[in-house]
């Protein structure tokens, strides 16, 4: 049954709220509101949008039993506005949301140079010290556990309210609670400094096999892979694994110069976008005379799609693994005066063949799956010891290349 006394004071408290709101517009806008809204009650048609908006906001001025911020309730409008409107990789940034997302594409951050993931005491394993950062300089080791942060138990902290706590101004100094692996507990202040964010690794399999693995494709990773790629050559390998297993994407530029040293002259990808433009992106006659064998998961996606994509296409080596992500859309950047900016979708991208994976994905020449139970570990470093004993996906990939040798 309806309560029709509920519903007819909500009624009268749209009316009442609409009026005490309309006290604070000037004279102009607020004839044209009033005018506006006794034409929608008579007619029983719905407001416009403007109309709607500020009734609410008269509503929540005067009846909504808290404070309320103003920045907050348009940053609200603005990510509504993206996020139902548009699609799942579109969003609208804060200030504050930008500026961390442009530190993150710069693969650098101010901080102690670590990864670490919480572990079932609440406490912070260290999974990761990176080469020439302040952790490592003050003595911190993978496996060493953070219990505290300046004096404070980390136990209610999340990764992401940890990491922040970390990550300060350059030049201070973070004070971290340390037991390391011998048991010994210790406080040590590791000073904040601008970290490069590592996201390729490497290291020789078997001799004469050289395997890189990208995490992602952020500005610099152009220059780390092609660095460590130089160090493998002197050594003498003889074929490449390109792990691009559980890589997000990235920076299309930055994939396009990894890929320009890959594969022969001609299309890496090119983007359409929805007036029918086409961006063409191309390969000198830079390609590896090596043989290649690129492994993809069902977390390889973007960016990581589109460089396993052309050398697929290509026919420059063998994609092993499981069917990629989908994700063939590309997004642009807006910026505004204030600070704040908006992620669009603007364009898709297709493989040198003319594909678009968007929703589909890339599907490996060889399949292989990797036991449920397996877990794809974080590595880093010039040195970097990837699972070949459990992971099937890399097993195949060697006996491959070993058969072409």
């Amino acid at each position: 049954m309806e309560d029709n006394h509920s519903k007819v004071f909500e009624t009268k408290g749209n009316v009442i709220h609409f009026f005490l709101g309309i006290l604070f517009v000037p004279t102009a806008a607020l004839l044209i509101l009033v005018v506006i809204s006794l034409f929608c009650t008579v007619t029983k048609k719905e407001e416009p949008f403007i109309l709607k908006q500020f009734k609410i906001r008269a509503l929540m001025n005067t009846m909504y039993d808290g404070e309320i911020d103003d920045k907050d309730v348009n940053n609200g409008i603005y990510y509504g506005m993206v996020a139902l409107s548009t699609d799942k990789y579109s969003t609208y940034y804060t200030e504050e949301d930008y500026k961390l997302s442009k530190v993150s594409i710069a693969g650098e951050y101010v901080g102690v140079g670590i990864r670490v993931k919480k572990n079932n005491e609440g406490n912070f394993n260290i999974v990761l010290v990176y080469d020439n950062s302040p952790a490592k300089s003050a003595g911190l080791k993978k496996d060493d556990v953070i219990y505290e942060i300046e004096g404070e138990p980390v136990s209610d902290y999340t990764i992401t309210g940890a990491t922040d706590k970390i990550k300060g101004t350059p030049g201070t100094t973070v004070n971290l609670g340390i037991m390391h692996t011998d048991g010994k507990k210790e406080k040590i202040d590791v000073e904040r400094k601008a970290v490069e964010i590592p996201t390729v690794s490497k290291c020789i399999i078997d001799e004469n096999i050289g395997y890189i693995r990208l995490s992602s494709f952020e500005e610099n990773t152009d220059e780390q892979y092609k660095a460590l790629y130089e160090k493998l050559k002197e050594k003498n390998i003889k074929s490449l694994i390109i792990d691009l297993r559980n890589n997000p994407g990235g920076l299309v530029d930055t994939c396009c110069h990894i890929a320009d040293e890959i594969v022969p002259e001609g299309v890496i990808t090119y983007t359409e976008d929805k007036n029918k433009k086409k961006t063409f992106y191309r390969s000198e006659k830079n390609e590896t005379d090596l043989p290649i064998v690129v492994l993809v998961n069902e977390y390889s996606a973007s960016a990581s799609e589109m460089l396993s994509g052309c050398i697929k296409d290509t026919k420059k080596g063998t994609v092993i693994g499981k069917t990629t992500y989908g994700k063939g859309v590309v997004q642009s950047t807006f910026s505004f005066n204030d600070g704040s900016a908006l992620k669009l979708t603007t364009a898709r991208y297709y493989t040198p063949n003319g594909v678009c994976i968007d929703g589909v994905g890339i599907a490996p020449d060889i399949e292989v799956d990797n036991p449920t139970d397996f877990e794809l570990e974080d590595i880093y470093g010039e040195d970097a010891q990837p699972d070949i004993k459990n992971d099937l996906q890399l097993k195949k990939a060697i006996a491959l290349l070993k058969d072409k040798e």
